[in-house]
């Protein structure tokens, strides 16, 4: 038979024996009576037996009165522990003589011990005490003081939930009176509960015609979802209810309230107008990420819902988190559409002005995410081009990171693309004007290309590239900064009190030439600018005598400092001054400039549409309506590939063996991976001939674990089985090996020796998720995390694209960029994160050399227990591979 332990202390150092508690109780003082008394309550609660001692208790304890009610507080604790029946389930006798102190502690004039009682009366639910009790309890539902009032409430409630209207009748009606003229919330909260079980409509008749505070509102919310779930039937006589409690002033019965809707109803305009809502009103961070979390669970369930609160949306982005701007931003660009992409970038504009004289490296991370949503918007909607290329030109002259000025470039690549002609122009009136102030290396290579494109002048703009660049020849030792002049006019107080103006020059400083001598890549750019210009010059031989001079200095200055070049940039300026050096310069010139033209973006997209073929006439056709309502939206996948997705076939592969079959009881566990926690679901079943009882099943780990969910004990007849469950919370992925065993008891409850079972490996790859991320973040992430582990490749395989496949499927990654990828010599990065949202970064490099392959993988996380147990998982699968 299975027991339940209501009350558990830790045992002392030094407990009582039985003839010392007796001796005590009968013949000592108050002191040593109350220090006896809770040492038998302590040896009682770790199984020790003191049947004889009930008669004991009931003769010396029963009947002292005691002002300070200790004694009184730890009786009732003893009457709640003791065993109350025989081993048949009947009540013992002595029993009855409990019942009789109980109902005079029902009735005790001290509102402490009455209300004490009933707490440990709910807790007793047999029938042969509660039922000459009845009447007691009752009477103290009308008690003057609360305590007593909600205690017997709760013990009516836990009489009806184990025994329903038998033992005590009416009590709809008693609730409904007791409604109306108690004052508590709490006490008001549980009657309703009560009401609700016994007469659910005079409950429902009750909310309607009253107005209640928000814990009994909150409870009352609570016992809606769970009524639901259990009967859907029940949600439209429910809905009413909730819409009126979304109407109340509190916060929290708001935010429940809006919670119920999204659970119950397909109607989510009001749950997110409280959601909204509830954003603007909090100042908590933690309150507004929560909030966030719903409208994004809305979002992906309902998006449609969220369509028209795009620009409420970018309202949020006033927040200093940094946290609640990024999920605000991945929620706008999920939801932004053709009639508010106008709205978006405008707001983004404004984010970006109001950050900008701002270095706190939150602000820095936020203008990077502003720049990179920027970047998507002018991808998908060519409208606004031309107020992103205004953005353009209000950022590009401010002090920005590499980060911020590679995505400025990406951005004016895309509008190029486009081939917007406003936008362009727009872009390239602004660096015919401003190119020596420009400030990022990313932002030059950007303006030589739309200049180079573009210019109308193009005399002009070689005379301008040559100013900024400097007195030739460039050398490292004497590398200088062009001093440009600029003026400006200043207002000043003249002598005699007027106001006057004045010319003030100042000395501006053009690292163009800095960056030249440091970033090869700029000098690639430059020569192609050179040349596209000097086809379209009208001073042709002044012009390319100039050219050359700098292309010579360029070459020189590279050769001699080969650590600040590439061969890539020496050979295109040598391609570029023999052809600036060899005959039919002009022809050359031309079709060097068709070669690099670039075509725009939408000649690209139609003509990959033409060549790709959509379906096969003898495709399978599937049709959507005739599937089942889960798989109602998934993509469509033929059908030898859907018995790999079967939910069960994939439990089956998580199903370790505990036991053996000879064992007295077999056990089985399928293991399910969370986020923080792992959940055990273990199957029990006898093998012996006997009943056994209390079994229990206990999980350890090697690293920091606890246990969140204790599996109940069950009892289990012969060849009878049983499922239990039981979850171990965990902090990291390196877990290692889960230890467990089984503890149970035979029909006369006398514990068996405990079972071991099998050690339970955990593989890191049941916590990896195939993930995205941008390129930009996998680099700076590269460089940021130190653990790394290198693994030589060493595989049967015999191409490169088969073991880039093999490492894809078996270590759950994701290709950082979609390739298409193919070659003897192919270099890869892929991405995942752990359930514990740890990056796990990789990099291959694979070559193919006389029939076999060579190379390396390259790991790297934050975590060293990733690396390591990750690298030597691929060691070991490699050698699997035939």
């Amino acid at each position: 038979m299975e027991k339940y332990c209501t009350v558990f202390i830790a045992p002392e150092e030094t407990q009582l024996t039985q003839s010392e508690i007796q001796k005590s109780l009968e013949s000592g003082k108050m002191d040593d009576k109350i220090k006896a008394l809770k040492s038998l309550v302590i040896q009682i609660i770790h199984d020790e037996s003191f049947n004889r001692m009930v008669m004991t208790v009931i003769n010396t304890l029963v009947p002292i009165q005691d002002d300070s009610h200790g004694l009184k507080k730890i009786l009732l604790f003893y009457w709640e522990v003791i065993e109350k029946t025989h081993p048949n389930g009947t009540l013992k006798e002595e029993m009855i003589l409990v019942c009789n102190g109980l109902r005079k502690d029902l009735l005790h004039p001290n509102e402490y011990i009455r209300g004490r009682t009933l707490k440990l009366l709910s807790r007793i639910q047999l029938r042969g005490i509660l039922e000459p009790l009845q009447s007691a309890i009752v009477e103290n539902v009308s008690h003057k003081h609360v305590y007593v009032r909600r205690n017997a409430i709760v013990c009516l409630y836990e009489i009806y939930l184990n025994f329903g209207d038998d033992l005590i009748c009416d009590l709809d009606e008693m609730m409904e009176k007791f409604l109306v003229n108690e004052t508590d919330l709490s006490a008001r909260r549980n009657a309703f509960l009560l009401l609700y079980h016994v007469n659910q409509q005079k409950a429902l008749d009750f909310l309607s015609n009253s107005e209640e505070g928000d814990i009994f509102q909150l409870s009352i919310l609570e016992l809606f979802r769970k009524v639901c779930k259990q009967d859907p039937s029940q949600k439209s006589k429910l809905l009413k209810t909730v819409f009126q409690f979304a109407r109340s002033k509190s916060p929290s019965v708001q935010y429940e309230s809006a919670n119920t809707l999204v659970a119950l109803s397909s109607s989510l305009t009001l749950a997110v107008n409280i959601y909204m809502e509830l954003i603007q009103q909090q100042t908590d961070n933690n309150i507004k990420l929560i909030l966030l979390d719903r409208l994004e669970y809305v979002l992906n369930a309902h998006q449609r819902v969220l369509e028209n609160k795009v620009q409420e949306l970018t309202l949020i982005l006033h927040q200093q988190s940094l946290d609640i701007r990024r999920k605000v931003l991945n929620m706008i660009l999920k939801l932004v559409k053709n009639e508010s992409c106008v709205t978006v970038i405008q707001a983004l504009q404004k984010e970006l002005q109001r950050s900008q004289n701002d270095n706190d490296l939150s602000v820095i991370e936020f203008r990077n995410l502003v720049f990179s949503a920027i970047q998507t918007l002018v991808d998908q909607f060519p409208i606004v081009h031309e107020t992103v290329a205004q953005i353009v030109v209000e950022s590009y002259l401010q002090k920005l990171d590499d980060t911020q000025g590679l995505y400025i470039n990406q951005i004016i690549t895309s509008i190029v693309e486009h081939n917007n002609d406003k936008a362009i122009r727009k872009l390239l009136t602004s660096f015919q004007a401003r190119f020596t102030d420009i400030q990022n290396v990313q932002v030059f290579k950007s303006a030589l290309y739309v200049i180079g494109e573009f210019s109308d002048d193009p005399d002009k703009q070689l005379q301008q590239i040559k100013t900024a660049i400097g007195p030739l020849p460039i050398e490292i030792e004497k590398v200088k900064l062009e001093e440009v002049t600029q003026t400006k006019i200043k207002t000043i107080i003249l002598q005699d009190g007027t106001y006057g103006t004045q010319i003030v020059t100042q000395e501006h400083q053009s690292k163009f030439r800095e960056f030249l001598t440091n970033n090869s890549i700029l000098s690639s750019q430059l020569n192609r600018t050179f040349l596209k210009l000097l086809q379209r010059s009208k001073e042709y031989n002044t012009n390319a005598v100039s050219v050359l001079l700098t292309l010579l200095s360029l070459l020189r200055f590279y050769q001699n400092n080969q650590q600040r070049s590439d061969q890539d940039t020496i050979d295109k300026l040598v391609h570029s001054i023999r052809i600036l050096t060899g005959p039919n310069v002009q022809e050359e010139l031309k079709n060097l400039n068709t070669q690099l033209k670039r075509p725009p973006r939408k000649q690209i997209q139609i003509q990959q549409v033409q060549n790709v073929i959509l379906k096969q006439p003898d495709d399978t056709l599937q049709i959507r309506q005739l599937k089942p309502q889960e798989d109602y939206f998934e993509e469509e996948v033929p059908i030898f590939q859907q018995v790999e997705q079967n939910t069960y076939v994939q439990r089956l592969n998580h199903i370790v063996q505990l036991t053996g079959y000879s064992d007295p009881i077999y056990a089985e566990a399928f293991i399910n991976v969370h986020k923080y926690d792992i959940q055990f679901e273990v199957l029990f079943i006898n093998r012996s001939p006997k009943m056994v009882q209390n079994v229990q099943i206990e999980f350890r780990t090697q690293g920091d674990s606890k246990i969140l969910e204790r599996a109940p004990g069950v009892t289990l007849q012969p060849n009878q089985q049983s499922k239990v469950k039981t979850s171990i919370k965990f902090s990291s992925s390196d877990l290692g090996v889960i230890f467990g065993s089984i503890n149970y008891e035979n029909n006369a409850g006398i514990e068996q020796p405990y079972l071991v079972t099998k050690e339970i490996n955990i593989d890191l790859i049941d916590f990896i998720i195939p993930s995205d991320i941008d390129l930009d973040q996998f680099r700076k992430n590269w460089a940021k995390y130190e653990w790394e582990n290198r693994i030589a490749i060493n595989t049967s395989l015999k191409e490169p694209i088969e073991y880039i496949q093999f490492v894809e499927k078996s270590l759950k990654l994701k290709q950082v960029i979609d390739y298409e990828i193919g070659g003897e010599i192919i270099a890869l990065n892929l991405y995942a994160k752990t359930k514990l949202d740890d990056d796990l970064l990789v990099n291959i490099s694979v070559e193919k050399i006389d029939e076999r392959l060579t190379g390396f993988v390259r790991i790297r996380s934050k975590v060293k227990g990733i690396v390591v147990n990750l690298g030597d998982k691929l060691k070991a699968l490699q050698a699997q591979v035939i």
